[in-house]
C-alpha cells in the first residue's frame, strides 16, 4: 500500500479570517484586558489603560511583561502557554487564541510591545493582516520578526517598569462607543475592580474610570447564593440574586455568570421561564469549575452545565414566585403586601429578616440570623430532594393546560407552622409549560406519627399535593371553590387508583 506524506501547513490567510468572529468591540477589548489580568506580577494590584484616542486602540498594563522566548510562543496560533508559564490558578486563557482573534476583530494592524520584569530591553512585534494575504503558502509564511531594543520611554509603555501594550490600528470600526466599552468592562471585571485593580479608558474628552456595576433592588430581596450540586457536591456556586425595582423589556435581567472574576455570559436566563413577570430577577454567580470558549463569550453546553441548570432551576423556585407575585396587581406599590412577599422570600432561603433603620425605613440586616432562626434549614439544603408527581391537566374549551407537579420535602423549623405549601411557576400563554412544586415540611408535628410508615408517606404526599392543587386553582387560577374541589378530587382519584396518564 502506497502512502503519501502531505505537509498540513495552514494558509497564511488564516490570520485574516481568524478575526471573523461575532465579538463586539467591547468584547474584543475585554478579551485583551483579560490577558492583562493573566499577566499580573506577583500579587501587585494591576493598572490597565484602554486608550481609544485617535484612530487607534491601545491596551496597556503594568503586568510582568513577556521575555523574548515567551513572546515567541505567545504569538504562535494555538500554542498551549501552560507548558511555558507558571500559570495562576485563576488564569483566564490557555491557548493564546484570544489575542489574535480579538486584535484581528478590531483592526488590520496590531503591534505588541512588552517589557519583562528584570530586563532593560523591551520587545516589539507587528502583525499586518493585509501582508499575510499575499504570502506564499509555505512554512516561511508564518515567520515573524521580533525587535529587541532598549526600553523606550517615548513608546506606548512610557515610563512603567514592566508590562505590555497592544496597539491596534487601521480599525475596522472607527467610531466605537467609549460608553459601551466602559459599561462592558465595568461589568466584566467587577470582581477585580472591587479588590483594588483599576481600568481606565482614555478618549478625547478625558479619563473614564471603570467602576463596579450597581443594581437597584427591592429592599430585602437580595439573597446570597452558596450552593453545591453534581456528583459528591463537586460544583460550588456562589453569588447573589435579587429582584429589580422594575420589570425589564430590554432583556437586561437574569444572571451574569463569572469564571475566575471574568464575565463569560451576560444576562443568562436558562434557569427560569422568560416572561415579563420574571424580568425582575437579577443576580451574579461565580462558577470557576465551568469551561468557557476561547473567546469567553458564552458557556460551553456540557454535561456539567446541564447539571447546574437542573439544580438552579429548582433553587430559584422561591425567587421566581416572589418575582411573579410582586409584579401582579400592583403589589409592589402596596407596602404591606410587598413586606409579606419579601418576608416569605427571605424565609424560603433562610435569610435574616428585614429590619428598620432609625427613620423607620426597611433595610437588609447584614448580621447573622438569630440562633433560633439560624438553625432553620433553607432551600440551600433541600433542592436535591425533588421528585416528580402525577401532572394536572386542565381543559378550557379547546385549550389544554398541563401543569407538571414536583414534590419536595424539607425542614421547616420552628417558625413554619403550616404542614405544607406550594410554589407555582406558570405562564398565561396558550400551550406554555407550567410547574407546581409541592413543599412538605417533614418536621411538622402532624407527620410525626407517620414518620416510619411507608403507606403513611404515600398518603401524606397525596394529601399535600391535593391541598396545593386546590389552593393553586383558587388563589392563582381564579377557579371557584366548587370547580377547584371537583378538579382536585378527580386528580386524587386518578392518582390513587393508578389510572394511567
Amino acid at each position: 500500500m502506497a502512502q503519501i506524506r502531505v505537509k498540513n501547513t495552514p494558509s497564511p490567510r488564516l490570520m485574516e479570517t481568524i478575526g471573523a468572529t461575532n465579538q463586539t468591540v467591547p468584547e474584543a477589548i475585554g478579551e485583551l484586558v483579560a490577558n492583562s489580568f493573566d499577566a499580573r506580577y506577583q500579587e501587585e494590584k494591576l493598572h490597565i489603560v484602554v486608550d481609544m484616542r485617535g484612530n487607534k486602540i491601545a491596551i496597556i498594563d503594568d503586568g510582568k511583561g513577556m521575555t523574548e522566548p515567551i513572546l515567541e510562543k505567545a504569538i504562535c496560533i494555538g500554542e498551549d502557554m501552560s507548558q511555558y508559564l507558571d500559570r495562576r490558578k485563576d488564569a483566564k486563557g490557555t491557548f493564546g487564541m484570544g489575542l489574535k482573534t480579538s486584535c484581528a476583530t478590531l483592526g488590520r494592524i496590531y503591534d505588541i510591545y512588552t517589557r519583562p520584569v528584570g530586563e532593560e530591553n523591551e520587545y516589539h512585534v507587528r502583525f499586518n493582516l493585509s501582508d499575510y494575504a499575499h504570502r506564499k503558502n509555505d512554512a516561511e509564511a508564518w515567520d515573524v520578526i521580533i525587535d529587541s531594543n532598549p526600553a523606550n520611554e517615548d513608546g506606548p509603555l512610557g515610563k512603567i517598569e514592566h508590562g505590555t501594550a497592544i496597539v491596534i490600528s487601521k480599525l475596522k470600526e472607527r467610531n466605537a462607543s467609549v460608553s459601551a466599552v466602559l459599561t462592558y468592562l465595568s461589568a466584566a471585571f467587577k470582581g477585580h475592580l472591587k479588590t483594588g485593580d483599576s481600568i481606565q479608558i482614555l478618549d478625547d474628552t478625558g479619563v473614564h474610570d471603570a467602576k463596579p456595576v450597581e443594581y437597584e433592588l427591592i429592599t430585602g430581596t437580595k439573597i446570597d447564593i452558596d450552593t453545591y450540586c453534581g456528583p459528591d457536591n463537586a460544583y460550588h456556586i456562589v453569588g447573589w440574586m435579587g429582584l429589580s425595582t422594575q420589570t425589564h423589556n430590554d432583556g437586561n435581567y437574569g444572571f451574569n455568570i463569572y469564571r475566575h472574576n471574568q464575565l463569560v455570559d451576560r444576562w443568562n436566563k436558562s434557569w427560569f421561564r422568560i416572561h415579563l413577570m420574571t424580568s425582575r430577577i437579577v443576580g451574579e454567580v461565580n462558577m470557576d469549575f465551568l469551561d468557557a470558549t476561547f473567546y469567553k463569550q458564552g458557556l460551553q453546553q456540557s454535561e456539567v452545565w446541564t447539571i447546574v441548570t437542573a439544580h438552579m432551576h429548582q433553587y430559584l423556585k422561591g425567587m421566581v414566585k416572589a418575582s411573579e407575585t410582586i409584579s401582579k396587581k400592583h403589589n409592589i406599590d402596596k407596602p404591606q403586601m410587598r413586606k409579606k412577599i419579601v418576608s416569605e422570600l427571605r424565609d424560603t432561603y433562610g435569610a435574616a429578616p428585614v429590619v428598620q433603620d432609625s427613620k423607620g425605613k426597611d433595610k437588609e440586616d447584614d448580621s447573622k440570623a438569630s440562633t433560633k432562626s439560624s438553625k432553620k434549614p433553607s432551600i440551600h439544603d433541600s433542592v436535591k430532594n425533588v421528585v416528580t408527581e402525577r401532572s394536572l391537566t386542565l381543559q378550557d374549551g379547546d385549550e389544554t393546560q398541563v401543569i407538571e407537579i414536583t414534590y419536595l420535602e424539607k425542614e421547616g423549623g420552628d417558625e413554619v407552622h403550616a404542614p405544607f405549601d406550594y410554589i407555582f411557576d406558570g405562564d398565561d400563554e396558550p400551550g406554555a409549560s407550567s410547574e407546581l412544586q409541592v413543599i412538605l415540611y417533614r418536621d411538622h408535628p402532624l407527620w410525626e406519627s407517620l414518620k416510619h410508615d411507608k403507606a403513611g408517606d404515600e398518603v401524606v404526599k397525596v394529601l399535600a399535593t391535593s391541598d396545593a392543587i386546590y389552593r393553586l386553582l383558587v388563589e392563582a387560577l381564579d377557579k371557584s371553590s366548587s370547580e377547584a374541589l371537583k378538579i382536585r378530587n378527580e386528580w386524587v382519584w386518578k392518582r390513587t387508583s393508578g389510572e394511567a396518564e
